[in-house]
């Protein structure tokens, strides 16, 4: 049982990172008058769950292979420290402060 309406909306919000983590983007809407924790609370199982909401889930899911257009990470940034030099340039021209222990 969730402790709050607020902790549904975050494991709703955190579903859909993980969606988009393995590259499956959430292109539909929520049904309208729909609440999904609700049908996870009333439902006695994960399975009817499941079932209750891949109708209007699945046929929403966009599978996303855009990364692949992206440069392979170890030919751009060789070391750790680079990528930490690359951030650290970016919040300096951004007029950031970062503090380092170098």
């Amino acid at each position: 049982m969730p402790l709050s309406r607020g902790s549904a909306a975050v494991g709703l919000v955190v579903m859909l990172g993980l969606l988009l983590a393995a590259n499956m983007e959430f292109t539909g809407s929520l049904p309208q008058g729909l609440q999904v924790d609700w049908e996870a609370i009333l439902n006695l199982d994960p399975d009817s769950f499941v079932d209750s909401v891949k109708s209007w889930l699945y046929p929403s899911l966009k599978v996303n292979t855009s990364w692949k257009d992206y440069p392979d990470v170890a030919s751009t940034f060789s070391t750790t420290g680079s990528v930490y030099f690359k951030v650290a340039d970016n919040y300096i021209a951004a007029g950031l402060v970062i503090s380092c222990c170098c």
